[in-house]
């Protein structure tokens, strides 16, 4: 969608909004009852002035005015940046993602395409080159280390890559362990090692999908034994559910396979497990709800349940040094025990 049609359905919608609150001051605004308010367009419930959805209200036209600003002077900012730019300075970061969304549904455009994107967070090391649009090159094969992955995935323009297979691995601290263990010595050198930190951003996930669909790699995760760690695995393969496919199918890897820690591997090894709490239970109900689980998951996350266990990956370390990369990785990949 290019920027003067964005642009103009901005225009259109901050018109509405207008036309309500004078409406509203008018005494013509509707009062609605929260029976139907799922049959209630996203629009309407927006520019709504009832007192329960002002402030959410207040913040998508905030965020409105930021992004027709940035549009039309083709400029480009950070989610950090809107949240101390709020005149008001009284917004929270959370009212800043979920107004995004809302923006994103009304607009029908990524964030990406509206020049906003989130703070970089995500990791890469191994054998790739990321070529960007200014002419200007990430090289991690020069690295020691891991680069920090950019903060506008617009930006890179191509990716160059001799790596055999990617390797997510859900926390930074095991990530580093691993670097700082020579993993690219142990295992080899042609494989590319990423972390979202947790939970993914954007870059994360668009830098996985390209080196899936692009360059036909197999993706490995590396994640923990628990409905937390599933659910990140689960938003690398098919993306977050707040999010509209139509955004996230740029974003998802559906090939990705779950290396481990599996459940069923609990009383394989001499993990140290903890019991599920009330929050893990209640994630873990939520998961095996969702329609698209491949069945070897599902059936993880039953013997999870029934176990009522998690484990973190952090005790593949405390099994033996360097376990995780000598036996538990190689071991993995090459006897195809991932699902």
């Amino acid at each position: 969608m290019s920027h003067l049609i964005l642009v103009n359905n901005i225009e259109q919608i901050v018109v509405i909004f207008l036309e309500n609150l004078i409406s509203c001051n008018r005494g013509i605004c509707k009062i609605r009852s929260r029976k139907n308010v799922r049959k209630i367009t996203l629009l309407d419930r927006i520019v709504s002035c009832k007192m329960a959805n002002f402030q959410r209200s207040s913040f998508c036209f905030y965020l409105l005015m930021e992004v027709h600003n940035l549009l039309l002077t083709g400029d480009k900012c950070s989610l950090r940046e809107l949240f101390y730019k709020d005149p008001a300075n009284n917004c929270k970061t959370i009212n800043i993602c979920n107004s995004l969304k809302d923006v994103c549904v009304l607009l029908r455009a990524t964030p990406w395409n509206l020049g906003i994107f989130a703070s970089g967070k995500g990791l890469i090391a191994g054998s790739i080159r990321m070529l960007m649009i200014n002419g200007d090159m990430i090289d991690c094969y020069t690295q020691n280390g891991a680069v920090l992955l950019p903060q506008d995935h617009n930006a890179i323009n191509h990716l160059e890559t001799s790596a055999s297979f990617v390797l997510i691995v859900e926390k930074d601290t095991i990530f580093s362990k691993l670097i700082s263990q020579k993993i690219f010595e142990t295992i080899g050198k042609d494989i590319i090692l990423i972390t979202g930190k947790g939970y993914p951003d954007l870059c994360t996930r668009y830098i996985v999908h390209r080196l899936s669909f692009e360059h036909k790699l197999p993706i490995y995760a590396l994640c923990d034994a628990d409905p937390f760690g599933i659910e990140i695995l689960l938003i690398y393969q098919f993306g977050s559910r707040k999010m509209p496919y139509d955004i996230s199918k740029n974003l998802i890897c559906p090939k990705m396979q779950w290396l481990g820690i599996h459940p069923s591997e609990l009383n394989m090894f001499n993990f140290s497990s903890a019991s599920l709490n009330k929050y893990d239970n209640r994630k873990l109900e939520n998961i095996l709800r969702y329609n698209y689980l491949k069945p070897a998951i599902r059936a993880e996350l039953q013997i999870m349940r029934l176990l009522q266990r998690k484990v973190h990956i952090d005790e593949l370390h405390c099994i033996a040094q360097k376990f995780l990369i000598n036996d538990y990785l190689p071991n993995k990949i090459k006897r195809n025990l991932a699902i």
